[in-house]
């Protein structure tokens, strides 16, 4: 099993810097199926602490939800919370797990983007996954004219501290809408939705540091601590409000049947 390095496998700060705008993400994700009360089975990739199981436990009020993450600590978090005995999670790296069962729908919140560059191996696992007919409801991190200066400036911050000026390498895991698109077609899905959601927010400089360096950027876990991170972030960055800038691209897409 390949195990990333980003942080977010310690689970540690999870659920307090990503409730801004990936809990409200999950919602969304989860309301794309446009017939809740149809599937019987779901499957969720990626489910960190259990944000969007959580949502398709309300959602989808007669499916069985097998959850899947490739981190230990975030299944130990999400464990800990409430679930109703249809919720079984299990730790794996995917797209590298058994397709040997059909869903009736997949669902995947903020954890595509993280298994770049292996996108076509993940959409077509999807599609494996599915019944005929079946749907895949997801976000993954988007492309937009408005990250691409983010990143810009992110990277004109960081060139200010020695020796850190390599790009920060999230960005080459961003989608554009036609780019998600492209690879859905390329699995065997039709598009039946596809859209870019932004959001321009500001926030303080220390949660802005804590975010970047929590979701593997510009150090990872065996680069630098925590705390000296996000100290010489939050000497480039200030002490007051900075503007953060999140996309993430929606797509719902339906296994093509065939006779």
């Amino acid at each position: 099993m390949t195990v990333t390095a980003h942080r977010w496998n310690s689970a540690a700060d999870y659920d307090v810097l990503a409730r801004r705008i990936q809990f409200r993400n999950a919602e969304l994700v989860a309301g794309l199926h446009p017939r809740p009360a149809e599937p019987r089975s779901a499957y969720e990739i990626g489910c960190g602490t259990g944000a969007l199981t959580e949502a398709l436990v309300h959602r989808l009020p007669s499916a069985r939800i097998d959850a899947v993450d490739v981190s230990a600590d975030m299944l130990a978090v999400a464990a800990e919370k409430d679930w109703p005995d249809r919720v079984r999670f299990t730790q794996g790296a995917f797209p590298d797990v058994a397709a040997d069962q059909r869903y009736d729908a997949v669902f995947s919140n903020a954890a595509l983007h993280w298994m770049h560059p292996r996108y076509p191996d993940v959409f077509a696992t999807m599609n494996a996954l599915l019944t005929d007919g079946g749907l895949v409801c997801a976000a993954t991190a988007g492309r937009t004219a408005a990250t691409d200066r983010f990143a810009e400036q992110s990277q004109a911050a960081l060139t200010r501290l020695t020796g850190l000026s390599e790009p920060d390498p999230f960005e080459a895991r961003r989608l554009t809408v036609a780019q998600a698109e492209e690879l859905a077609r390329g699995a065997g899905f039709e598009v039946e939705d596809s859209f870019v959601l932004e959001r321009t927010t500001s926030v303080p400089a220390e949660v802005r540091a804590r975010w970047w360096v929590a979701s593997g950027g510009p150090w990872t876990a065996a680069q630098a601590s925590v705390q000296d991170a996000v100290g010489a972030l939050c000497s480039v960055l200030g002490d007051g409000e900075v503007e953060l800038v999140h996309a993430s691209v929606f797509l719902r897409l339906r296994k093509e049947t065939h006779a």
